[in-house]
């Protein structure tokens, strides 16, 4: 790989150590107020999923007609000056308030870098080494992760949300740096054409049409779609874990020993083939996974769920992801990607919001999340094998 690709998993490293610190500390300290916290936990998430998909169609188009680089560059910059902003809030009501308007900003944000993130990878990395590089980025990025709950905790732990955040901070600083020093002229020039309202919605348009002709990946793109719906109730659990199961530390520990699934997973993607019945049965031991959360197990071995959970995920998305980059033109890479990231999560504020609405919250609530998720999954390899033996009858 050369050396722009190194600073484009180097930004990915930080960035992912910052979010990191950013939703550890918000989301524990928000858990931590009780009844209150959790109906604000569920604002605080829902606020940013809802922003999330209202805007990431407009984040994939911008990402197709402007420089990626400079999208990248100003979004890095304003998120760092925003967490550097509310760092700065002691009153505690106000201080909700700010992380509630930091999320949507930053939803914002990150429908906008996100696609030009993925797509400006084909610009600095030869095709045939676009798996490797994806193997290698997830890799740094879960070796960060493993360190960076444990940090998030002792950050937490001995100084305060205000560390976190100001942490936070500083890595969209160092992000921005790396960028700049990215090539000013990208690979593939984009035009500078007159950009009206009418040419947003048209490009979108665009970009759907370009997707639901990609049969195999739009066929996957549903699925897990419907699976992120458990999903959702999945992330809205884990902030509560301490809680849950008794244990102090516990949610750091869950988030490490996740991070470590996923490294083990990047290690071993290329052992995996792309086909569609294999990329569906990990999505089926991701399941099981969370269903191991769920039963009563001894803390560390339940904990170890996410593990297992993080590691088929990651295997997964490596693969899929790959499967969009070199397969899309990387004309609609944007707009493709935007779609992607959009009808991805478009049931999750459902499922946020049901466990928003939820009186409790209860460790075996995990059970169902994973037996959700490997029924779905199962459905989803029937349906495949009877589409695909449609085609080949067809054929």
């Amino acid at each position: 790989m050369n050396r722009h690709a190194v600073q484009l998993i180097g930004r990915g490293a930080i960035n992912r150590m910052g979010n990191m610190l950013y939703d550890y500390g918000n989301s524990v300290w928000l858990a931590s107020m009780g009844t209150v916290g959790k109906t604000v936990l569920g604002i605080y998430q829902i606020s940013e999923l809802v922003t999330a998909i209202l805007a990431n169609p407009f984040g994939g188009v911008i990402s197709d007609r402007f420089s990626r680089r400079k999208i990248l560059m100003t979004t890095d910059l304003v998120c760092g000056l925003l967490c550097l902003g509310i760092s700065f809030i002691t009153n505690d009501s106000l201080m909700i308030a700010g992380l509630i308007v930091a999320n949507i900003v930053q939803a914002i944000a990150f429908a906008f870098s996100r696609p030009a993130n993925k797509a400006i990878i084909t610009e600095v990395v030869e095709k045939e080494e676009i798996v490797t590089y994806n193997a290698h980025l997830e890799l740094v990025l879960q070796v960060v992760g493993v360190s960076s709950p444990v940090f998030s905790f002792l950050v937490l732990q001995f100084a305060s949300l205000h560390a976190t955040l100001l942490l936070d901070a500083l890595t969209f600083f160092i992000a921005f740096v790396l960028v700049l020093f990215l090539p000013k002229e990208e690979a593939k020039v984009q035009e500078k054409k007159r950009f009206t309202g009418k040419d947003i919605f048209s490009d979108m348009k665009d970009g759907l049409d370009y997707i639901w002709h990609q049969k195999e990946i739009f066929f996957l793109l549903l699925v897990a779609s419907s699976v992120n719906f458990f999903f959702a109730a999945f992330e809205f659990l884990l902030p509560f874990s301490n809680r849950l199961y008794g244990v102090k530390g516990a949610y750091a520990t869950i988030l490490t020993l996740g991070a470590i699934g996923s490294i083990i997973g990047a290690l071993i993607a290329n052992k995996f083939k792309s086909s569609m019945k294999m990329l569906l049965f990990l999505l089926i031991l991701t399941g099981v996974g969370v269903f191991m959360m769920g039963l009563p197990l001894p803390p560390l071995l339940s904990f170890s769920g996410n593990l297992v959970c993080e590691l088929f995920m990651t295997i997964f998305n490596i693969h899929f992801f790959t499967q969009v980059q070199t397969k899309v033109e990387g004309d609609y890479l944007g707009r493709v990607l935007s779609t992607i990231f959009t009808l991805a999560i478009l049931f999750m504020p459902v499922a946020k919001g049901l466990m928003t609405w939820l009186p409790s919250v209860r460790v075996e609530s995990f059970l169902l999340i994973g037996v959700g998720v490997i029924l779905f999954s199962l459905l989803a390899q029937i349906v495949a094998k009877k589409l695909q033996a449609k085609e080949g009858t067809s054929a």
